[in-house]
């Protein structure tokens, strides 16, 4: 992916994408959330480029963005884009690098073909399609060394390579019984390999830095060395609500309560004005933070109750912040003593989608009230 620095006017961050080519700019919408506008870029670029993967890379990238960040939602039509952007890219790319004159474009070629073949192996995975998803892995970690070994330069490449080294060490259970059996990925490499995205990739440095502030909040458990990453991303593209969003949740692993009640009420704000390009879909998750600042921040359960209530009456029920609202308000009842109100609230939350551990949670709080 394609780093962009903020435009500034008068101090005011920029609402519109800096001067540039059609990838560069549908990248730029692509990080303000705006999938359709990325994808007319991209749709253009593959139109007036049609022998060039990167075009339909991209749009396989756009698909794949979209459901990564709208993953509780039924998207049908978006998992059918996905579906058919890859299989256009894998089209596109094998015969880019069977029509190559140099190796610069043969290993294009093999990067934006491996590429492919690594968004859709992801989003396999989310589906638990382990067999599919590891040797779909596989192939595009096959590609994008072979990227390599045509062009060294061709950095964009350890992007895809390190996210396949780092979670073929870490993955547990029977998911890592057949990740060993078909892969020998290596933690601290994988590690090192984002680095190097980051640090010489001409177009995969954004999206190195996303995936290092996932493996640093969610794997590593070290929120403090993903916080700096969110802060410079935020600083680039200030009116990201992703970007926005980021930093507000690595303040919440460190339990930094004051910086994510400050940035959390920035959040909901913009979100409510629907400023470029936040969106009411931002209100809830902003709702949530603000009340768990005051649950386990301030340890004021009457304070935190409404900002759960008014996410369970937004009328968005299938949003993953309608969940965790649920075992919040669960364990707000709980610390008030109100234990039958709590369990229908953990009850509600079984009876939903299980999204981020939130079944083991409340059957855990079901089996002991919460304290």
């Amino acid at each position: 992916m394609v780093l962009l620095g903020p435009v500034w006017a008068d101090n005011v961050p920029a609402s519109q994408p800096p001067p540039g080519d059609s990838l560069s700019q549908g990248l730029w919408w692509l990080y303000q959330l705006q999938y359709e506008k990325a994808r007319a870029l991209f749709d253009d670029y593959a139109h007036s480029h049609p022998k060039d993967a990167a075009g339909y890379f991209y749009k396989t990238a756009t698909d794949w963005w979209q459901l990564a960040q709208q993953f509780e939602f039924k998207l049908p039509k978006i998992e059918e884009r996905l579906e058919q952007d890859y299989q256009d890219t894998v089209r596109v790319g094998k015969a880019q690098l069977e029509n190559a004159t140099s190796d610069h474009d043969r290993g294009l070629a093999c990067l934006y073909w491996g590429g492919a073949e690594g968004l859709n192996g992801r989003w396999l995975v989310t589906q638990k399609e382990w067999r599919r998803a590891y040797f779909m892995g596989k192939r595009g970690n096959n590609l994008l060394h072979r990227a390599l070994t045509y062009d060294p330069t061709l950095y964009d490449a350890y992007m895809g390579i390190g996210i396949y080294d780092y979670f073929t060490d870490t993955l547990s259970g029977v998911v890592g019984a057949l990740a060993h059996l078909l892969i020998h990925g290596d933690r601290k490499r994988g590690l090192q390999e984002l680095q190097t995205a980051i640090d010489k990739s001409p177009h995969a440095r954004v999206e190195s830095m996303i995936f290092l502030i996932e493996i640093y909040t969610s794997e590593e458990h070290t929120p403090e060395k993903a916080l700096p990453l969110t802060q410079q991303l935020h600083q680039e593209f200030p009116t990201s609500p992703a970007m926005h969003l980021a930093e507000i949740m690595a303040y919440y692993g460190m339990k930094s309560w004051t910086n994510v009640e400050e940035e959390s009420q920035k959040f909901l704000e913009l979100s409510q004005q629907e400023k470029p390009w936040y969106t009411r879909e931002g209100v809830p998750p902003a709702l949530y933070c603000l009340g768990v600042t005051e649950l386990w921040g301030r340890h004021d359960p009457d304070r935190a109750m409404p900002y759960m209530t008014q996410i369970l009456n937004g009328g968005i029920d299938e949003s993953r912040w309608v969940t965790f609202a649920y075992l919040r308000q669960g364990q707000i009842y709980d610390s008030k003593g109100d234990r039958q109100k709590a369990l229908a609230d953990y009850q509600a939350v079984l009876a939903r989608p299980e999204i981020w551990g939130s079944h083991g949670e409340a059957k855990q709080y079901i089996d002991q009230p919460y304290r």
